[in-house]
Parts: C-alpha cells; structure tokens; sequence
C-alpha cells in the first residue's frame, strides 16, 4: 500500500504529471529500489525463517532475488496505479461533460432571453407606427399584445411546450402585424394538423425567429402589397417549417439576418447538435427559409 500510494501520488501525479521528468524517473527508480529492498527485509526477517528457510542460505544482498522481489512487489503496484488512474480520470470526464453541459445550458439560457427583448423591440416599433398612422387599431393590438407577453412570461422558460401552444403563439403574432399591414398584406398558413397536437413538445419560440424575419425584411420594407406563406409539417418524427416570403424590387435597405435568425442558429446547434437542417435562399423578389429538426 505504501509502495503503491507513493507512486500513485508522488511519482505519478507530483513529477510525471506536472512534466518533471527528472524528479518522476528519481522517483521511479528510487521507489523501485527501496521498496524492493523493504521486502525483501520483511521476507528475510520474518517470513523465511518461519516458512521458507531453506532460502536463508542465500545472503540478505542477494540480488537476484532483491529483483524478483522487486517485480513482484511492483506489479501489485502498477495494477494499483493503473486502475487508480483509470477512475480518476473517468472521474475528470464526468465533470467535464457537467461542466460542458451546464455551460451550454448557460449558453441557451442566455440566447434564450435575447428572444424576448428581440421582440419586444420589433413589436414596440410596430405600436410606434400603428399609434401614429392607425390609433383607432391601438386596442385591439394591445390585447394581442397582452396575450403574447403571457405566454412568454409562463410558457418560454420552460424546456418544451406543445406544438399547439407555438402554433397559437405564432398565430397571434402574425393577427398583431396583421393590424399594421391590413389589407395589403396577404398572409396564409398551412399548419394541417398539427394546432390540435398537445403531447408533440418542442422548444419553446423556436419558430418565431422565422416569422419576424418574414415581416421586418419583407412586409416591413414594401410599401405596396406583399405576402407571407407559412407551412408546418410532420414527415414520421422530422418537423418541417416552411417561411417564404415576398421581397420588394427596391428595398429601402439591404435585407440581413440580423439577430433573430444568428441566435436561432446558435439555439439550434446547442438543442439539435449535427441533426437538424436550416437553410434560407434569397432569389428576386422572394425569400425562402426551411427548417427541420426532429421531435419526439
């Protein structure tokens, strides 16, 4: 125990792992030494002469057999530090994987709540523009308002919700543009069946980042008429969410991706790592984006 301790602590950890080559190999050979000596002390003056004194004969300084002592001794004691390392270093790559995990937890935590303040920047813009041109559609664009800051308020911090609260989620969103654009912005969904799953559970706002970019790079920079399609699918277990959008002939400024859709990438390859596809083609005078991920 003592030869095996000494290695394990001292020869292994203090100078090998530290990169004291110098010291390891005093170490090693010290160890190898004196431990081989202590036993063969302990065997010559104890042990030989009640069970094996025929091997008295030999003198104490007998080297051959202080060797053979001394691989005996050390293979016991290399096993030891073996396994000993083995758990320890199992150990270090349980608390790495924690640690990596709780930093990505973190890390979505963190992109998480940049959906919220993303939105509330866009909708406050949008009240700025209705107030000013459309007072009289204030109201109703405040209840639609009110509805959606609760869901984010008891729905987007928990891991999952149904698809069928997203969906209604999204539902509203699009009913609160919908008052800024009124007629001249044509918006059709196609979301099949799936606003009546309850027990389908996805990542909550994972969807949005979509349709706000629909509307701020499209709608929002058209002044004549324009159109959002929007289509949600199930194939097996894969989801399927579809935005295209128009896009006008001379927009006012160059369209970007901005954070929403930076952030959802981020989100994504923390939720989905390498099992999930996104992709988004830019053509004249339409913008499409595809998303699919698996659920369970």
């Amino acid at each position: 125990m003592v030869a095996g301790y000494w290695h394990l602590l001292v020869t292994v950890r203090f100078f090998l792992f530290p990169g004291r080559l110098l010291g390891f190999w005093g170490s090693l050979l010290g160890g190898l030494l004196v431990f081989g000596i202590v036993r063969r002390a302990i065997n010559y003056i104890w042990l030989y002469p009640l069970y094996y004194q025929i091997v008295l004969l030999k003198p104490f300084w007998y080297w051959p057999k202080i060797l053979a002592d001394t691989m005996q001794l050390h293979l016991v004691v290399a096993l030891f530090v073996v396994v000993s390392l083995i758990r320890h270093a199992q150990r270090q790559q349980q608390l790495s994987e924690t640690y990596r995990r709780e930093k990505l937890a973190a890390e979505y935590r963190l992109l998480q709540s940049q959906v919220q303040p993303h939105f509330l920047f866009n909708t406050l813009n949008n009240l700025v523009s209705v107030s000013m041109h459309q007072p009289d559609k204030m109201p109703n664009l405040l209840l639609r308002l009110a509805e959606l800051f609760s869901y984010q308020l008891y729905e987007s911090n928990r891991p999952t919700v149904s698809v069928a609260k997203e969906i209604t989620y999204l539902t509203d969103y699009i009913a609160l543009e919908q008052i800024r654009y009124s007629d001249r912005l044509e918006v059709i969904t196609n979301f099949g069946e799936l606003d009546n799953l309850k027990d389908l559970m996805i990542p909550p706002m994972l969807l949005l980042p979509f349709v706000e970019n629909a509307f701020k790079h499209g709608a929002a920079q058209s002044e004549g008429s324009c159109w959002i399609q929007l289509h949600l699918s199930l194939m097996e277990n894969r989801l399927i969410f579809t935005v295209e959008n128009s896009l006008p002939d001379d927009p006012a400024r160059p369209a970007a991706q901005g954070l929403g859709l930076s952030n959802l990438r981020k989100r994504l390859d923390i939720l989905f790592p390498g099992m999930y596809k996104l992709k988004t083609l830019s053509e004249e005078g339409q913008f499409l984006a595809v998303l699919k991920f698996n659920v369970n």
